[in-house]
C-alpha cells in the first residue's frame, strides 16, 4: 500500500473522521435510488452514499462528483 494512503487510514483510526457502514436498509435504498432516476448516470456507489447521508441527516457535502450535485438533495460546498 502506498505510505501516504497508510497514514492517511492510520488517521482515521486514530479518530480523524468516524467511518459509518452501509447497511442493508441502506443497500435497498441505493437501489430505489438508482430505479428512480434512471435518467441519470449514478453508480451503485453513489447512491450508497446519498442514502447513508439521508439516513445520517447529512445535508451537506464536499464533493468534487457531479452526481452529488446532480443528485440534488445536497448542498455542494465550495
Amino acid at each position: 500500500m502506498d505510505p501516504a494512503a497508510q497514514r492517511f487510514l492510520q488517521t482515521i483510526d486514530a479518530g480523524l473522521a468516524r467511518v459509518i457502514l452501509a447497511t442493508e436498509a441502506d443497500h435497498a435504498a441505493a437501489r430505489r435510488i438508482v430505479d428512480a432516476n434512471r435518467d441519470k448516470d449514478y453508480s451503485l456507489c453513489d447512491a450508497l452514499s446519498f442514502a447513508v447521508m439521508e439516513r445520517l441527516g447529512i445535508t451537506q457535502a464536499a464533493s468534487f462528483d457531479r452526481h452529488f450535485r446532480q443528485y440534488g438533495r445536497f448542498t455542494i460546498l465550495p
